[in-house]
């Protein structure tokens, strides 16, 4: 190989060489581009269709996430609003058990001093009745003994010592 050489050359074997070329596009032509052809459709068509339902998937998606958060939102109001219910109906209750407690001890109270006034009635009427009956008994002595007035006014001074301790 020597320096004169070109660097292309148009000879015989170029000649070959695009012969066997035009060849080789005629085969590839007649029996390989339709396969190829119908393989590549066949791919083109599985990634659009994939990617279709990749788009459909994703709006999917993103319905049932808005779905979510809508529910979501709504639990939580829900939450809200039954705590509040709950919240006013134990304000409610005590209330309530407050009143009815104010008005036992009302009850109570009227009861008790309704009970103090009758013992005290009570007391009061054998207090007379004892007094009544000690009156009696002095009369009775005074009356069988007929003792002059001394005597009367010790017997009266004796038994106003007795009620004072019978008291």
């Amino acid at each position: 190989m020597s320096g004169n050489m070109p660097v292309v050359s148009i000879d015989i074997t170029f000649f070959w060489q695009m012969i066997n070329f035009i060849v080789l596009l005629f085969i590839f032509n007649r029996y390989f581009r339709r396969p190829l052809a119908k393989i590549i459709k066949e791919r083109k068509d599985k990634i659009e269709a994939e990617f279709f339902e990749a788009q459909k998937d994703k709006y999917t998606a993103e319905i049932l996430r808005k779905k979510v958060e809508e529910e979501l939102s709504n639990s939580k109001k829900t939450a809200v609003e039954l705590i509040k219910n709950a919240e006013r109906k134990a304000l409610e209750e005590s209330d309530k058990i407050v009143s009815e407690a104010k008005e036992n001890r009302e009850k109570i109270l009227k009861t008790t001093e309704y009970e103090v006034k009758k013992l005290k009635e009570n007391a009061q009427k054998e207090l007379n009745v004892e007094v009544k009956k000690l009156a009696t008994e002095l009369a009775e002595k005074l009356i069988k003994e007929k003792i002059d007035s001394r005597q009367e006014t010790s017997l009266i001074d004796n038994f106003i010592a007795e009620v004072g301790e019978d008291r």
